[in-house]
């Protein structure tokens, strides 16, 4: 015999397009792990961007944009962030609006072969850093790369990248970050030029290298803000 679903108490409460922060975090900290995993999906990777609410089709430029630069499939291309829900998700901020000039907008994209891609461009980077093929301009950018090497390589066995930690330069060594650099350099001037466009202080991507290590990192970054 079939059973009814049953949820939380209160999980009638979360009809919003984009939830208030008091009641998103006391529901979060107190639902099952299958409701945690739905409040991700549903609202923090899916729907319209709280930053693009005045223009939903805007929005869907803007990634279509970047899909066809770094050659991924639109639906892979997503926001996050305060950009996504109107307001900070990180421990500290959590619940800071989100606010035009001084926010960014935080795209994430889903791509097993642009991961991979850029993981090969990252091993050549750091590579190349022994071998003294590349090599920094002064001590403090040396010091700036060890600790983006330290960090990529840990965020690397998670399934993820991001991809402004890693490096590119003007001979084109590592092409895939030269691409997702120069999409976003555009981006942010196309958006800039754009008059419906939010106003916005920058735009970077993360990459994952598929749904699951995207919605596990996201619940991941949840959990440590509200609940640990």
């Amino acid at each position: 015999m079939l059973s009814p679903f049953t949820l939380s108490q209160d999980s009638d409460k979360l009809t919003a397009l984009y939830l208030d922060a008091v009641l998103l975090k006391d529901f979060f900290v107190k639902a099952k792990g299958s409701e945690r995993l739905g409040i991700i999906r549903l609202w923090i990777t899916e729907g319209i961007p709280y930053a693009f609410r005045d223009n939903p089709l805007l929005y869907e430029a803007a990634r279509t944009f970047i899909a066809r630069q770094v050659n991924v499939h639109t639906k892979e291309v997503t926001i996050v962030g305060s950009g996504r829900i109107g307001y900070s998700l990180k421990k500290k901020e959590w619940g800071r609006k989100f606010t035009p000039l001084y926010s960014d907008l935080d795209f994430t994209i889903i791509s097993n072969d642009l991961y991979k891609n850029l993981v090969n461009d990252f091993q050549k980077w750091v590579g190349d850093i022994h071998t003294r093929k590349t090599r920094p301009e002064n001590i403090s950018q040396m010091d700036g790369w060890l600790k983006a090497i330290k960090t990529v390589n840990n965020n690397i066995p998670k399934g993820y990248i991001n991809t402004k930690q890693l490096y590119s330069n003007k001979e084109g060594n590592y092409p895939t970050v030269k691409k997702c650099n120069s999409t976003m350099w555009m981006l942010n001037k196309i958006l800039a030029q754009t008059a419906s466009a939010p106003q916005i202080s920058g735009v970077s991507i993360r990459v994952y290298s598929d749904w699951r290590a995207c919605v596990r990192q996201l619940q991941n970054n949840f959990e440590d803000a509200l609940i640990w």
